[in-house]
């Protein structure tokens, strides 16, 4: 990690947390990654953002998605000249390979509505995103410079920092916890009360 060529191998990350205390009898570990992309502000600028990583798209989420939210991608709030909302960017699939980009914001009861479509492209195959030319005039993280953080589900969990891509791993911004194993503790070894954690990534809108 932390350098040029880097590779992620999730099963290696399983076993080093595993092994870190007697007291860890499993873990499930969820990975997504993320490219943190300098924007210029108030500037009609295109961007190219390459992952080097394959998006994961779920057959059966975009056969009843494809013209909805899929949650492949989620990206941090940013404004553009010409709207006064927030917005945020969001992807449509057009098919197993491609997808088009859009912009929404999120309303009152935090629902999604879409205010710009077809503002950008997505290859799923490359892990690939471009937005088309737009001047965004503010963005909502800013230390060191103004950015968007835009985050996509890999389709291995295993990651590689692809030719230029410089590969890390953020601490600071990964969400532990730590669920009691009432059946290895002996509090409850038949499992009636076992409660199930989903290995699955949550979907959510934005980043």
């Amino acid at each position: 990690m932390n350098k040029f060529g880097a590779r992620f191998r999730y099963s290696k990350f399983q076993s080093i947390i595993d092994q870190t205390d007697d007291s860890i009898t499993s873990n499930i570990t969820r990975i997504t990654m993320r490219r943190d992309v300098r924007v210029l502000l108030n500037q009609l600028t295109e961007y190219e953002i390459c992952f080097g990583n394959p998006f994961l798209i779920d057959p059966a989420k975009f056969a009843c998605r494809q013209n909805g939210y899929t949650y492949n991608l989620r990206s941090s709030g940013f404004k553009i000249s010409g709207v006064t909302d927030t917005l945020y960017l969001g992807d449509r699939p057009l098919d197993g390979m491609n997808g088009r980009l859009f912009f929404f914001k999120l309303d009152a009861q935090m629902n999604p509505v879409v205010v710009r479509d077809n503002v950008g492209k997505v290859d799923y195959k490359k892990g690939e995103v471009i937005i088309f030319p737009v001047v965004i005039i503010e963005t909502e993280y800013n230390n060191p410079f103004p950015m968007i953080k835009i985050q996509a589900i890999p389709n291995s969990n295993d990651v590689i920092g692809l030719q230029d891509l410089y590969l890390q791993l953020d601490v600071n911004s990964s969400t532990i916890s730590s669920i009691p194993d009432n059946i290895a503790s002996g509090n409850d070894i038949s499992g009636t009360n076992y409660v199930s954690t989903s290995s699955y990534t949550n979907e959510k809108l934005t980043y």
